[in-house]
Parts: structure tokens; sequence; C-alpha cells
């Protein structure tokens, strides 16, 4: 959870982790048919008396700092559960299906890294926007991937900053000024979706994953991978790669 507002202080952390504990993590996998309303009213209750320890009569005031507006709010969230991309098992619609990355870059904008030509045999499409934080934190990743597998992989770079809402043009000069910033970080090809967000609503959208940064890997053209570049991820690509040299020293 992130405030919106200054810093916490000892008191309010100590509000916060008592609301993950009581009202959040025991009912993160409790969604749709597992749902029962009795085990949350009776965390309510619970975290009232918690709050009143800690010193907070009217605990909700300091939760909209994180977006919670009531217990019923929080109710309904949880009731409803995560997106399906966030729950165990998932598999996006797109894996399998083939995508023609050069074509895909051509109707976006260069804006830094090495040009994508096309070459190579393994391509991973990095879907991100500058206000987000994860994206930020996995551009360096990213980028160390790109350097250590440099000549077996292509990283490229798709940022759209409106990518979970109307698309909106994008603004490459305010991209640039971003990555003067964070030019270490992102050392990878990027490009910038076009102002009918192409990139978005052909791959990212499809690919059912709602979540940034989103990586796809691609094989050949084909899809297999969608989701976050944390995680799994990277041995997934050291798997592909394994597979595909080792077919290679095979065929010699």
């Amino acid at each position: 959870m992130a405030p919106l507002g200054p810093p916490l202080t000892e008191q309010e952390t100590q509000l916060i982790e008592a609301y993950q504990r009581i009202l959040n993590d025991p009912f993160e996998d409790k969604y749709e048919d597992r749902w029962q309303d009795e085990p949350f009213d009776r965390a309510i209750e619970e975290f009232k008396a918690r709050a009143l320890e800690i010193g907070f009569a009217e605990p909700l005031d300091l939760l909209k700092r994180f977006r919670v507006e009531s217990y019923d709010a929080v109710r309904q969230q949880h009731k409803q559960g995560p997106p399906p991309c966030f729950r165990p098992g998932w598999k996006s619609d797109l894996l399998g299906q083939l995508i023609d990355p050069v074509a895909l870059v051509a109707k976006c904008h260069y804006v830094s890294g090495p040009k994508f030509t096309g070459e190579g045999r393994v391509i991973v499409l990095d879907f991100w926007a500058s206000w987000c934080d994860p994206c930020i934190q996995a551009g360096p990743e990213l980028s160390d991937l790109a350097d250590e597998f440099e000549g077996r992989i292509s990283v490229v770079g798709i940022n759209n900053e409106s990518i979970f809402g109307e698309t909106n043009p994008g603004n490459v000069d305010k991209l640039n000024e971003f990555l003067d910033d964070h030019r270490e970080g992102f050392r990878y090809t990027i490009y910038i979706d076009n102002d009918e967000g192409h990139a978005k609503e052909t791959v990212y959208n499809p690919g059912g994953y709602r979540g940034i940064p989103c990586v796809i890997l691609l094989v050949d053209g084909i899809v297999t991978y969608v989701g976050t570049p944390q995680e799994n991820f990277r041995p997934v690509l050291e798997q592909t790669l394994d597979f595909l040299e080792t077919g290679a020293r095979r065929e010699e």
C-alpha cells in the first residue's frame, strides 16, 4: 500500500500493518465462491479494536489515504477477487499466437537504444509507462538481460502512458526527458506506441495481463510467455535459449 500524502508516523505504520494482517492478508484468496461474510465481519471488529489500542477511533480517516473508502468497499474488493491474470494457473490467450515484431514496431515511434531490425529468434517485448514505479525498477533488470544475452535476444520496450485507459497521443519529447534521467536503467531499445495505441490494442490488450511492466516473449514470432518480468521470467528465458541452442548443435 502506497500512501497519498506525507510519510507515515510510527503509529500510522502500526495501523496499516494491522489492516494488512487482519483485513487484507487472510482474505486475499477467499474470493467468489470461497467468500463468507461472517469471518470478514469478525475481522472488522477485531481491526477496530486494534485501531483503538493504537490510538485511532476512526481508522478510515487514515485508510482513505490508501484509497480505502469503507469496510464495505474492502469487502466487495475481496469478494470480487483479483483479475484473472493474477490468479493461480492463469494462461494468456495470446500464447501460441503469431506476432510479427517488425510490423508491430514499424507502427511505433523510435525513441532510443539500438534500432530493432528483427534479427534473431528470441524477442522480448516490454510494455511500460514512465509513471509506473515497478516499470522503472524493472528497466535495469531488462537492460542487464539485454547485455548478458547480447546477440541471442532483442529486448524492445514499448512505452504507452495511457495503457490502462483511453488512448492518448504519446509525447516523444517528454519520454526523452525521462530517459535522459534514467539512461542507465533503460539501455535497451525503446519505442513509443503510436497515437492510435496500435501495440496496446493489438498485442497488450489481447494478452490479458492487466499490469505493467508486462513482457511478451516471442520465439520465431510465436508467443511463449506473457506476464511480469520478475519472478519466473528469467528461468523461462534461459530455458528457451538452452532449448534453441541445443537443437542448433544437434543439427550441425
